[in-house]
């Protein structure tokens, strides 16, 4: 799920995962709840603050996004905005991080909490890359098979499916098929086409990636189970999974519409449902 947790790779400070949360308790219907009345005018002024005070580092996309977000369906999200503050993900300046490690990282993270997920990761650097991360250190260490030999894999901590998943994310870089360049540059259909191609790169890696890695303002995962969590929690909302939960296929209509009026800045939507399943406060008022 989300910050705190997730902030499992060191992709930004709070990096969801797919790890299970409890099924949320405040719900009222499978559709969209009535539009709220704007927040409150000191959520607002935050909000305001938080749009002035937007880091350098950020992108510039970052001060319109939390305003359209804050006002947004009648301001729906005002007050989640004034209380979880300015994305942390977005201050964090991660260009230094190439574009394969950026995506090996997410792939040993899968299905992982944060601090599980670096761990794992700071095994696999040391087991492949002790000077620091190199497609050819990790396609050298698998030779000519498709995956890690099994004590590499090990010393690793990584299962056979993400092993051999990393070998070839590491192959495509090398062979040309992926470069930092086109997956800066390249729409974002594009990148979905071209990465979930990739053996061990489902959707749900692909927009993680694109949101916390390339900072792509409008990416709504909904695979994540943190995004929908927080959704029904925020919306008020029960959808048609287990104990009521949104599930992403039987209520993909319905969370579609949910989110449809944060386009084109749905990237920062899905941040603050997984701060709102995260936030004590939130879930403390939604279990009053």
């Amino acid at each position: 799920m989300a910050p705190k947790r997730r902030a499992a790779s060191a992709l930004a400070p709070a990096t969801p995962t797919k790890r299970r949360a409890a099924a949320p308790k405040a719900a009222a219907s499978a559709a969209p709840t009535p539009t709220k009345a704007p927040p409150p005018a000191d959520a607002a002024a935050a909000v305001a603050a938080l749009v002035a005070s937007a880091p350098a580092s950020a992108p510039a996309w970052a001060g319109p996004g939390l305003a359209h977000c804050a006002a947004a369906d009648g301001g729906r999200l005002g007050e989640i905005v004034a209380r979880c503050g300015f994305p942390d993900y977005l201050a964090k300046d991660v260009a230094d991080d190439s574009a394969c490690a950026a995506l090996c990282r997410i792939i040993v993270g899968q299905q992982l909490a944060g601090a599980a997920a670096a761990k794992i990761w700071a095994r696999t650097l040391a087991a492949l890359c002790p000077r620091g991360f190199a497609a050819a250190a990790v396609a050298a260490a698998a030779g000519g098979a498709a995956e890690l030999p099994d004590d590499l894999r090990q010393a690793c901590g990584l299962s056979r499916a993400k092993a051999k998943a990393v070998v070839g994310v590491a192959r495509a870089f090398l062979a040309g098929d992926l470069s930092d360049e086109l997956l800066a540059t390249a729409p974002v259909d594009e990148l979905r086409s071209r990465l979930c191609a990739l053996n061990g790169v489902g959707p749900w890696s692909c927009d993680m990636y694109l949101i916390f890695h390339l900072k792509k303002a409008d990416v709504l995962p909904l695979g994540d189970l943190g995004v929908r969590a927080g959704a029904a929690r925020a919306f008020g909302v029960r959808g048609r999974g287990k104990n009521g939960a949104l599930d992403m296929k039987k209520d993909a209509d319905v969370l579609e519409a949910l989110f449809a009026p944060y386009a084109p800045y749905r990237s920062l939507a899905a941040y603050y449902m997984w701060r709102v399943v995260d936030t004590k406060a939130f879930n403390q008022d939604a279990d009053a």
